[in-house]
């Protein structure tokens, strides 16, 4: 898989999340990449606003701070490493080991998938 820019202008879902994360399937990414640097704002479901900065550290993982605000107004603060998939159809998924960095510490496991829009 060559990652040149490969999440750059690139929008995804919540496939699955665990408990006691809020991301949702009515949430969504917008991702910015530029070489190694990853950007990303988000919306949606329980998160009121949100934003990502992170890096590569391979061709097919990368790590990310992540801060948000609840729709009720708490912050919620975490890092994530992922992994990048390339499904049979092309679809990127993001495979997501989490940790909360407030709140009760706790860890949890994600999965994104790019929106495509036919």
């Amino acid at each position: 898989m060559k990652n040149i820019n490969l999440l750059n202008n690139k929008v995804f879902m919540s496939l699955s999340n665990t408990a006691n994360g809020d991301v949702n399937a009515a949430t969504r990414f917008y991702y910015s990449q530029k070489g190694k640097v990853i950007t990303a704002k988000y919306e949606g479901g329980l998160v009121q606003i949100g934003s990502i900065i992170g890096q590569m550290l391979s061709e097919s993982t990368f790590e990310i701070c992540y801060q948000y605000l609840t729709v009720t107004g708490e912050l919620r603060i975490g890092q994530c490493k992922t992994k990048i998939e390339l499904l049979d159809n092309g679809v990127i998924k993001l495979v997501e080991e989490w940790q909360w960095l407030n709140g009760d510490l706790s860890t949890g496991h994600s999965e994104l998938v790019e929106v495509v829009l036919n």
